[in-house]
């Protein structure tokens, strides 16, 4: 940089920098020592730069700062070269010592970022320009970050001129020499740590060799404490069982220790009082329990070494623990037997301590040693104990091979598994394979404990993953424990938990049939050998689960199996659709045991949709008859499904759920149903024939449509639908039929009455010729016939223009008296030849509504109806009256017209007229019935046309046993003419 000055020699004049640089690194290669390799650094580049000010400085990574080392300055003081300067985020020594390269600075002076350096610079000699080198190595320094570089220190040059750098030259001298330096330290740094660092050789062999050599527990654990005493200096060292009777660690010495006891809350151990403090030896251990070591006994119960103190850079000790302890620095090592743990070896010391790798390493050693001692003390009770357990396990099994006692079985196997635990309550819990919410089975709990609800809530992911894995999950302080967090409103009031599946092995594939939870209201640890008992009764419960499944699915089979042939056979044979829709409702409802079923069916090429009164259980349902739109989005979902479609009750699209709410009732709807199921009726993927409805079911809320239910809806709907079509296809058939019927009917009339008309004409026609007089009188009575024939080509007009294939008819306003009087006219011949006499009473000048040639026709039918029943010499009465209104059925308005005749009503026609003439049409055309023959073909046609116009054509008995042929039509609104 400016102002480097060359080195030189008073003999032989200036010597190149980089022989100098050669020079000096061999020198610092044959040196021993950290203080003289830093002197020969900064004579060089005091020598080779000349620099005011030159600062060399180490790195100290625990603390986070850096140690000067000297430097040249142009003041006598250096107390700031050999400073220590703590670094401090967002400065830029900081950012030279983590990014680990050069940076320049301009003027030092002004840069805010350099600290102490900033304010100094003007006293050091007006300090400007600045470089900053810092150099690093690889090696066992870097014990934070292996295989990375690790900064080992800075040197800093500076400058009196502003924005003085260093030349590239300048940089490769500098990386030359403080690499060479850089590497020296590191040299020194791995001697002295091989010096130093402690070897497991020795005192691993000396410890495996004692403990084969003595019998007791007692002696293991002396040895084991003097072995490391002796290699890890002044510290306390203790042993900790742990007791599970009590949910405590308690010192070794403290009371005689049975290890390895499976019992979980029994002990060979004399009992410890509650609350007491142990005291066994100088440091005065007490017992620890599970909440004071916290964090710390699950790092433990994974196999893991423990480190705490302030040498740590994380505490994995609770403080609080520390405190009680007085330690400085804490070290534990679990004793594991087989994911057992059995207890821990405390080392504790009382200043701060860095443990080192070879410490921790010998004391998880000898606490492996103590784990496999430790079963050997207590073989016996365990060997008996698994024994038992192998025996229940087995007797459990046995009692599988007899189906009628399953339920028995189960619940032996939960009252036996129970009372051996000694826990609160055990329950079995079914898992559907398409519903992650697990169902409560059977429980067995002890007297005054709150039962579990019947469905809890799903496990997360996660908790699946741990159970798979691991069989079983264990949960010894519950309300510090972060699985099953989405149980803890179910299972209020427990502190410590097993839970396992009934599965064989602990695959993701392998299929659950179930869970099998262990609960106990207080803190309890565990063992491998209740673990173990725990996994053979479930995967004995699980067996008994899969029978009793299967069992039940065998009952249920066989019960849709029986409800589906009769509702499959009497849906066929409905003959109404409203019977049809009734029974499809219904009977699924029964045969399911749902609260709601209903149907949204519709005629082909509509675009509205009826809702059909549905079949609830609910209370302020709307069984009324509800229009709905096509394309409604819930049935657009049902119709795009080829199979059953299953929704929840958030999946219900907003815009359906108002008119579902209102047909199942508001209240059941929001607090009940919450499983839905569509299916449509018919076909959804025909091109010739589509659906023509949907079957919507509605469930409990959680409520799971199994393979076998959704089968049964599927060939109900089937079934459904095709009746439906066949129906419809019937309706339209015989509505075709009977509009061609009565257009035949009302033609052939007219036909006949054209034809008596031309008759009439024509015999008039023929006796012109006698009518006496001129030639002009008999000629307008040729014309007058004439205008007769043109009068009656036009009456038929209509006739033949509009109604081809529908009927037609055209409302008017037409005299009472006219229709009478033509009607007796047409009647006329048969009155004549029965001798009969007919006579019109009441107020004939009466208007009525109605299409005039119709109402003629239907007169006609009526008058001959009546006299071919009545006696030779009989009476013909025609009444008519304005009707008062004295009901609902005929109010103020109509015109009543009766026929009275004195003959006799066959009783079978006249019941069969009293039926409903829009329901006539759809009866069994095979079924014999006296409205398919004269004369009751043409009165039930004539009731249906005036039906057709607004009025009504009955037919009854009177008091003095006469027949009664009533017409009740509307009344015109012209004004009413005189009789003609």
């Amino acid at each position: 940089m400016v102002q480097s000055v060359p080195p030189h020699s008073d003999r032989a004049g200036p010597i190149s920098p980089l022989v100098a640089l050669q020079a000096t690194l061999q020198q610092m290669r044959e040196q021993s020592d950290a203080n003289t390799l830093v002197q020969l650094t900064l004579e060089y580049v005091k020598a080779a730069f000349g620099a005011p000010l030159i600062w060399l400085a180490f790195y100290d990574y625990p603390n986070h700062q850096l140690v000067g080392q000297g430097g040249v300055t142009l003041l006598e003081d250096q107390t700031l070269l050999r400073a220590v300067h703590p670094l401090q985020p967002g400065e830029i020594l900081e950012q030279v010592v983590i990014e680990q390269r050069p940076i320049s600075l301009p003027d030092l002076s002004q840069e805010p970022r350099m600290g102490i350096w900033q304010r100094e610079a003007r006293r050091l000699g007006g300090i400007q320009g600045c470089f900053i080198y810092p150099f690093s190595a690889y090696g066992p320094l870097s014990r934070t970050a292996v295989g990375r570089r690790r900064c080992l220190g800075i040197l800093m040059l500076g400058s009196q001129m502003w924005g003085v750098t260093t030349r590239e030259d300048e940089k490769a001298l500098l990386g030359i020499l403080l690499g060479q330096l850089a590497a020296s330290l590191q040299e020194l740094e791995n001697a002295w740590q091989q010096q130093t660092e402690k070897r497991l050789e020795d005192p691993l062999l000396r410890l495996g060799t004692a403990m084969r050599q003595v019998g007791s527990l007692q002696e293991r654990v002396s040895l084991v404490r003097q072995e490391l005493q002796s290699f890890l200096g002044a510290v306390h060292i203790q042993v900790y069982w742990h007791e599970r009777s009590q949910g405590q660690f308690v010192p070794h010495g403290s009371v005689p220790k049975a290890v390895g006891n499976s019992g979980g809350t029994e002990s060979s151990q004399p009992p410890v009082p509650k609350g007491a403090k142990v005291g066994a030896g100088p440091t005065g251990e007490v017992s620890l329990s599970l909440r004071e070591l916290g964090d710390m006994y699950y790092t433990l119960a994974d196999g893991q070494v423990v480190v705490g103190g302030t040498g740590t850079t994380r505490s994995e000790v609770p403080p609080k623990l520390m405190q009680q302890l007085r330690a400085q620095a804490v070290l534990a090592a679990p004793i594991l037997l087989e994911k057992d743990l059995l207890g821990f070896i405390w080392v504790q010391s009382d200043v701060p301590r860095t443990w080192q790798a070879a410490e921790r390493q010998l004391v998880a050693a000898a606490a492996n040693g103590l784990a496999l001692a430790a079963p050997l003390e207590n073989l016996d009770r365990r060997i008996r104990q698994l024994a038992d357990d192998q025996e229940f396990v087995q007797q459990v099994g046995r009692s599988l091979y007899n189906p009628a006692e399953l339920q028995q079985a189960l619940q032996q196997a939960v009252v036996g598994l129970a009372q051996r635990l000694k826990v609160g309550a055990v329950a079995v819990l079914t898992v559907d394979p398409d519903s992650p919410i697990p169902r409560l089975f059977y429980e067995y709990r002890r007297e005054g404990k709150q039962t579990l609800p019947q469905q809890l809530s799903p496990l997360s992911d996660q908790d699946w993953q741990d159970l798979m894995r691991s069989e079983v999950v264990v949960a010894e302080n519950y309300d510090q424990d972060l699985r099953l967090l989405s149980w803890r409103q179910e299972l209020a009031g427990v502190r410590s938990l097993m839970l396992t599946h009934t599965g064989v092995g602990g695959t993701a594939t392998t299929p659950v049939e179930g869970l099998l939870l262990v609960l106990h209201p207080q803190l309890r640890t565990w063992s491998r050998e209740e673990r173990q008992l725990l996994r053979g009764i479930a995967q004995q419960v699980g067996v008994i689960l899969r029978q009793i499944r299967s069992e039940q699915r065998r009952q249920r089979q066989e019960q849709l199996l029986k409800g589906l042939i009769a509702t499959c056979s009497t849906l066929p044979n409905l003959a109404t659709l409203s019977d049809l829709y009734t029974t499809t409702t219904r009977q699924t409802a029964q045969l399911l045991g749902i609260p709601l079923a209903l149907v949204v069916s519709w005629q082909p090429g509509e675009s509205r949709a009826q809702l059909q009164g549905p079949f609830t259980t609910a209370a302020g349902t709307e069984t009324g008859s509800t229009e709905i739109d096509l394309q409604d989005p819930l049935l657009a979902y049902a119709l795009q499904s080829a199979e059953p479609l299953p929704l929840t009750q958030e999946q219900i699209p907003p815009a359906s759920r108002t008119w579902l709410s209102r047909v199942s009732g508001a209240e059941h709807f929001a607090a009940g149903l919450g499983s839905w199921l569509l299916v449509a009726l018919g076909e959804t993927n025909s091109s010739q024939a589509g659906a023509l409805g949907v079957l919507i079911l509605g469930a409990e809320a959680g409520k799971v449509w199994d393979p076998d239910e959704r089968a049964a809806v599927m060939l109900i709907a089937q079934t459904c639908g095709w009746t439906l079509r066949r129906l419809l296809w019937m309706q339209t058939l015989q509505e075709r039929q009977e509009v061609l019927r009565e257009l035949n009917w009302y033609k052939h009339r007219r036909l006949l009455d054209m034809q008596n008309a031309l008759l009439d004409s024509l015999r008039r026609l023929g006796q012109v010729p006698e009518i006496p007089g001129d030639e002009a009188t008999r000629w307008q009575k040729v014309v007058e016939i004439g205008r007769g024939l043109r009068d009656l080509t036009v009456s038929t007009r209509p006739l033949l223009q509009s109604e081809t294939w529908q009927v037609q008819p055209q409302l008017r306003s037409v005299p009472l008296a006219t229709l009478v009087r033509k009607s007796l006219r047409r009647v006329e011949g048969l009155t004549q030849k029965r001798k009969l006499w007919p006579r019109a009473h009441g107020d004939m000048s009466i208007a009525v509504q109605g299409d005039p040639e119709r109402l003629e026709m239907v007169l006609w039918e009526v008058l001959t109806a009546a006299g071919l029943r009545s006696p030779e010499g009989g009476r013909l009465d025609l009444w008519s009256q304005a009707s008062v209104r004295d009901s609902d059925a005929e109010p103020f308005g109509y015109a009543e017209l009766l026929v009275v005749d004195q003959g006799s009503f066959d009783p079978h026609l006249m019941a069969a007229l009293q039926l409903d003439p829009n329901q006539v049409i759809y009866a069994d055309p095979l079924l014999k019935s006296p409205l398919s023959v004269s004369p009751g073909l043409e009165l039930s046609l004539c009731q249906r046309v005036v039906q057709r116009m607004g009025g009504q054509l009955s037919f009854y008995l009177s008091s003095d046993g006469r027949c009664v042929s009533r017409l009740l039509l509307p009344m015109g609104s012209d004004e009413p003419h005189p009789p003609g």
